[in-house]
């Protein structure tokens, strides 16, 4: 399809004296009128290629040009593993609506502190709900990247015991070397043979410590940043928590690409475990996302620590001359001093883009992009893509050149420079940050990793201080291994993948024939050609100047310069190498071996341009070997020998959770690397296709479906005993009925399911029978989804109706509104009653429990001067059915403690028409909860008080009485009575 500059793109469908205890403060109080909106993402194709187009012509550094050694070129940045690049739409808006109303975040007292609260807030929602965190997850924004988050959130669990810390294979320094310094034992899970997270080595070491006193905690990447291979998150995250371990995953590299699913839902016998306790997230590798600060997502239950990580403004409750006392929200307390506030509205921004345009999207595109670059480079000898290419992977690709005749590689740096050189192509040179990870995949051992680190260390003997060292000092970093990395994003157009991909190929074959034109610093491991060793188009900021009383910046005089478009600047480099020797033979080339002492010869490992020199005029020349020898990726992948009896399996994935189909639904964990499946089972939405390479994995016939392995819980009697009261006192249910349960998604409409579950059984002694049914209105409100009740209701075998209504755009589009709560269940409660009546239901059951008729009671009170609260059982009289309210004498924290007991799938709510500040019926919550404290049988006192209120049987019996004028402060409320 071609997008609207002509770029084709290849779419499918797709404790200390002075601390006193922590206190909650509220610093402000925001409307309920407080409204988000997202964007709802339609997943077509077409819309999908002009959305990609949209972003690619967008970003910042398209059109930028550069001098270089070979002439003018366009910037082709593909370097997003490392950062990602500005968008100038999202720019403009924080330009034009953000920065104007700019104020500090810690008072909501002004026009431009408010407007900047509602903002950040709202970023946080977005992040919120695209992670899916529920309320006991906790949203930092937290400093530089997952570096910071990581530093936090250690700071945060306070661990007082030993640690054990499991990594992955394939982690970044950020995931690495926070967990050494802290003095825990570090173990490294090794790869698999398929280039995965083995497994097997996982859950010996887990069941070596499980017994023992110590703290398990896992910490391992969803993606690699070197390779981009993707990891089973949800499986490790089950094993993990079997063994009693944190499960606690780093999403620098994938969070751009893939779903990040903290509470996915999980049926059978592995059903609340794969739950992830914390991620990091470094949202300046987003495309839009520069200058954002990292995101740290943990269970609040983990922050333990009252002391803030950066004690100071924001954090504190009250300051003393002698005290203080710090705040008890996590959230609050934790993002100490003024924050990087338009970084953080930046970063919900791009969180929100990458919504719009869809993981599913992302993920096929991401497909695509990597049968194009293994179609491409695989028939190319020389260029070694490093990592297995026969597992699900991200286009983040790591390779290396072997320059077949001397025995030797081409340096990384070179091979960097001449991309950057010849095409403008923007890439990455070095270990990426994941040196453990890079010295797998190089084939350098243990050993040979020490005899490099000593050979590149600095002599301790050297004064710094005296020679005024700034930096780091090796006389050979040259020597430091290392390899070339680039990323494709997926709005890339294909026209350009495919330039860079000849582009790395023809370096791949011919790039050491221009060696001799360069030359390398042995103290830096730079490489730059003998005719541009200065940056020439660099920008000043001196060339900034204020002489005149104004702004002024010296003229860019790149505007008319012509550049060669992408198939000429192809051709004009196959003529460069064709001409290399007579480059070569024009100048004197010195020989760089006589830098290296017998040592540092030892350790090389790449070609001088010397030495290229010596092979471009056909002399003898001495064959070397490297001093360690990369894994080909592609002959390795391929040649991983699978029992013939096995089905291997190929994932349509959506996120590193989906990297296998062996989800734990289909059974218990296997002790073994190769997790079996059932190839019939419905496991996962995903498409298994059969493949003859891929993944491995055991088709296992007898595995349990899901409906079999999803269970029924049992309430405890704590609530059972008030339900049963509840029903009987109130003649809720009788013989023959049809109820109709009410499921938000909530832990008490779940558990209400549950319960009258329960009590078919209870009742049928009773001679009672009834059955009961679910159903479901979605708001489509963008912050709240409910869509995955649709898989475990099924499940659960119970009928259900799922109905769609989007009653926050109705509600917007109306000239006067006073509560969109108040709207939005009434619209509610009318596709209720419809679907009752249309289904042949009688009965309507609602979740609402003591609390809520607590809470409602007061604020009837207060604002209305009323003597009000929900019914129990009562009759509506225009539809004739009977709404019942079982949980009317049963407590909101035994519902809670049962919801999480169980693990029941609870689905976050994130309304956008609510703020997450305190709302009037959480004041009434806050100010019951003080009550409580000082006398514990209040609920018991309100119950009694309130029972007359709740026997009322029929609605409108309150208006006969007292007339409607006075409901008009109530209704604005979000108070929902009957």
């Amino acid at each position: 399809m071609d997008n609207l500059n002509g770029n084709r793109y290849k779419m499918e469908s797709i404790n200390v004296n002075h601390l006193k205890n922590s206190s909650n403060r509220r610093f402000y109080s925001l409307p309920e009128e407080y409204n988000q909106s997202l964007n709802s993402n339609d997943q077509v194709t077409q819309e999908s290629a002009i959305l990609f187009n949209e972003i690619y012509s967008h970003i910042s550094s398209r059109g930028a040009k550069f001098a270089g050694p070979y002439g003018w070129r366009f910037v082709i940045y593909c370097d997003y593993a490392a950062s990602g690049q500005s968008l100038n739409f999202i720019e403009d808006y924080i330009r034009d609506k953000v920065l104007p109303f700019y104020g500090n975040t810690h008072t909501t007292i002004t026009a431009t502190s408010l407007q900047s609260t509602y903002f950040r807030h709202e970023a946080k929602d977005i992040i919120r709900k695209a992670v899916n965190a529920s309320e006991h997850d906790a949203v930092i924004f937290a400093g530089s990247g997952c570096t910071s988050a990581v530093s936090k959130l250690i700071h945060a669990l306070n661990l007082k015991q030993s640690v054990v810390v499991f990594v992955g294979p394939f982690e970044h320094h950020s995931n690495l070397l926070p967990w050494r310094e802290m003095n825990a034992k570090v173990i490294r899970i090794k790869e698999a043979i398929n280039g995965l997270v083995d497994l097997q080595h996982l859950e010996t070491e887990l069941k070596k410590y499980s017994d023992l006193k110590f703290k398990l905690i896992g910490s391992f990447s969803a993606a690699s940043n070197v390779t981009g291979i993707l990891t089973d998150d949800k499986n490790i995250s089950i094993l993990l928590h079997k063994y009693g371990a944190l499960s606690i995953w780093d999403y620098a590299a994938a969070a751009p690409y893939v779903r990040i699913d903290i509470n996915p839902i999980v049926m059978g016998l592995n059903e609340g475990m794969a739950y992830k306790d914390a991620v990091f997230i470094s949202p300046h590798k987003f495309v839009g996302g520069p200058d954002t600060p990292g995101i740290l997502i943990a269970k609040k239950s983990l922050l333990q620590n009252p002391i803030p990580c950066e004690p100071g403004g924001g954090t504190i409750f009250f300051v003393s001359r002698e005290t203080h006392r710090y705040l008890k929200d996590e959230e609050m307390r934790e993002e100490g001093g003024t924050p990087s506030i338009i970084g953080a509205i930046r970063a919900g921004m791009a969180f929100q883009l990458k919504e719009a345009v869809g993981a599913e999207i992302i993920a096929k595109r991401d497909e695509q992009i990597c049968e194009m670059v293994f179609n491409k480079w695989e028939s190319i000898p020389e260029l070694n893509i490093l990592g297995s290419t026969s597992v699900k992977r991200l286009p983040i690709f790591s390779f290396v050149v072997h320059h077949f005749k001397s025995g030797l590689y081409l340096h990384h740096n070179f091979v960097c420079a001449l991309l950057n050189d010849l095409f403008g192509i923007q890439t990455r040179s070095g270990c990426a940050c994941a040196a453990p990870y890079a010295l797998d995949l190089l084939g350098i051992d243990e050993p040979l990793a020490l005899r490099f680190d000593e050979l590149l260390a600095e002599n301790k003997s050297l004064d710094r201080t005296h020679l005024r060292r700034k930096g780091e000092y090796s006389e050979r970093e040259v020597l430091r291994p290392g390899f070339i990395r680039l990323t494709f994003p997926f709005f890339m157009s294909d026209d350009d993948i495919n330039f860079i991909l000849d582009a790395v190929a023809l370096v791949a074959e011919n790039g050491w024939k221009l060696l001799p034109q360069y030359n390398f610093n042995p103290e830096t491991g730079e490489w730059k050609h003998k005719k541009h060793q200065v940056f020439l188009g660099r920008k000043w900021l001196g060339s900034i100047s204020y002489k005149t009383g104004r702004f002024t910046v010296a003229e860019d005089y790149t505007e008319n310069v012509k550049i060669m478009d992408q198939k000429e600047l192809l051709e004009e480099a196959t003529k460069i190498f064709q001409n290399s020797a007579m480059e070569a033979s024009k100048k004197f080339t010195p020989d760089q071996q006589l830098i290296f002492d017998a040592e540092s010869s030892d350790l090389r490992w790449f070609l001088l341009p010397s030495e290229a020199k010596q092979y471009i005029f056909d002399e003898n020349v001495e064959t070397k070997k490297a001093v360690f020898t990369v894994r080909n990726s592609f002959k390795d992948s391929h040649s991983n020998l699978i029992n013939e009896n096995n089905i291997l399996h190929t994932v349509t994935f959506n996120s590193a959770q989906d990297v296998n189909c062996n989800f734990a639904d289909s059974g218990s964990f296997f002790s073994e690397d190769i997790i079996p499946v059932n190839k019939t089972s419905n496991c996962c939405e995903m498409t298994c296709l059969l493949t003859k390479e891929n993944v491995p994995v055991i088709r296992q016939e007898n595995a349990m479906s899901n409906a079999q392995l999803c269970k029924w819980y049992s309430p405890s009697s704590i609530i059972f005993k008030p339900f049963l009261k509840a029903v009987g006192e109130f003649e809720m249910i009788k013989n023959g009925d049809k109820v109709l349960v009410c499921v938000s998604g909530g832990k008490d409409s779940l558990s209400l399911l549950h319960t009258l579950h329960q009590y078919q059984f209870y009742a049928k002694n009773q001679g009672v029978f009834f059955e009961i049914g679910a159903m479901t209105v979605d708001p489509k409100s963008p912050l709240y989804d409910p869509s995955p009740l649709k898989a475990y209701l099924k499940a659960l075998n119970v009928p259900y109706f799922y109905e769609e209504q989007d009653i926050v755009s109705q509600a917007a589009k109306l000239d006067k509104c006073t509560s969109i709560c108040s709207f939005c269940s009434r619209l509610k409660r009318g596709r209720i009653y419809a679907c009752a009546h249309r289904q042949n239901y009688n009965v309507v059951a609602l979740g609402q429990h003591l609390d809520d008729l607590a809470e409602s009671f007061l604020m009837s009170v207060f604002h209305n001067g009323r003597l009000r609260t929900m019914k129990a059982h009562y009759t509506d009289k225009s539809s004739s059915l009977r709404i019942i309210r079982p949980f009317v004498f049963v407590r909101e924290k035994d519902l809670r403690t049962f919801a999480e007991q169980k693990k029941l799938p609870v689905i976050p709510e994130n309304c956008p028409a609510c703020f997450e500040a305190p709302k009037e019926r959480h004041r009434m919550k806050q100010l019951l909860a003080t009550q409580e404290i000082q006398f514990p049988n209040l609920y018991l006192s309100l119950r009694t008080a309130m029972y007359p209120l709740m026997a009322i049987n029929l609605t409108g019996v309150e208006n006969r009485i007292l007339g409607k004028n006075s409901l008009q402060n109530f209704e604005a409320l979000k108070v929902d009575e009957d």
